[in-house]
């Protein structure tokens, strides 16, 4: 008896507790030290965050070259963040020659351990705030996206998707070995956009383009084998003459691959215009594919 007042008198204690302290919507540059080095990002506290409503975490990762401003400017991240109401993380890469991400196989920038400063930056922000854990994902432009694929392959226990705008899952070595994103050990969501026309990062083997790679097609078929998804492939114009969508179903707790052409894209990131609003599908892509 006594043991059950006991444990009323600590549920009602819990249902009482004041919600845990949070900054107020808006903007902020957040700075963390990091393996003895100070990383800054950018905290983008959406219209109507309210403590204890599990929110949404987007993470946004730059291209190789770039950096948190001018990418959250150009994707207009924080305006989506306030319209749709989630909580987005936009990290700086490390500055060697050039700032970017180490993705394990293409370690161009110089960076340290990018994996663990991802994760450092989430555990901050969950515990800062009302973080909805089956919602929280990553997205990334180039050096971004191959990023944002080494996280899926290897934090597939906390985010539920992860989205990707010409990049690569692997870079072929000199030999016939690949060196290439790890196998997730949970199923996980992807959606790669990727233009057929790209000079930078090669849509297929073979193409005219400053990185030979693993072929966006290709990459998709990996990632559908990871997931468990159906062999068998559906595509579909996305906008006629414009893009293609080709969407592998069925995986593993409802996970889904889909690969995004766009016909006449090049490395840029797409916009209406080339029929693919690629930050806008991210997103729409994003939420219907929660952790299950």
């Amino acid at each position: 008896m006594l043991s059950r007042y006991l444990t009323f008198g600590l549920l009602v204690l819990a249902s009482c507790a004041p919600a845990k302290e949070s900054r107020a919507p808006g903007h902020y540059v957040d700075k963390i030290i990091h393996l003895g080095v100070e990383r800054d990002y950018i905290l983008r506290v959406p219209k109507g965050y309210k403590n204890g409503t599990p929110t949404p975490v987007v993470f946004a990762l730059h291209g190789l070259g770039g950096n948190m401003t001018f990418f959250a400017s150009g994707t207009k991240i924080e305006e989506l963040a306030d319209k749709e109401g989630f909580i987005c993380v936009i990290p700086n890469g490390m500055q060697a020659n050039f700032r970017g991400w180490n993705t394990g196989f293409l370690s161009i920038a110089g960076t340290k351990d990018d994996v663990s400063f991802i994760k450092d930056i989430l555990d901050s922000v969950e515990k800062e705030f009302t973080t909805d854990k089956k919602r929280t994902y990553v997205f990334g432009h180039s050096n971004g996206a191959m990023m944002s694929y080494y996280l899926g392959g290897l934090m597939s226990d906390r985010f539920a998707a992860v989205a990707g705008i010409a990049g690569t899952i692997g870079i072929p070595a000199a030999t016939t070995t690949v060196k290439a994103v790890p196998e997730p050990k949970n199923p996980i969501s992807v959606l790669m956009i990727h233009g057929m026309k790209d000079p930078t990062v090669a849509f297929k083997p073979g193409d005219k383009a400053l990185l030979q790679c693993t072929g966006a097609e290709e990459g998709a078929k990996w990632w559908a084998k990871q997931d468990g998804c159906e062999e068998k492939a559906v595509t579909t114009d996305f906008m006629k003459d414009l893009s293609t969508i080709t969407t592998y179903s069925k995986g593993k707790n409802g996970t889904e691959v889909r690969l995004i052409c766009s016909i006449n894209g090049n490395h840029n990131i797409p916009g209406p215009s080339t029929g693919v609003d690629s930050i806008q599908e991210i997103w729409n892509f994003f939420k219907t594919h929660p952790k299950q």
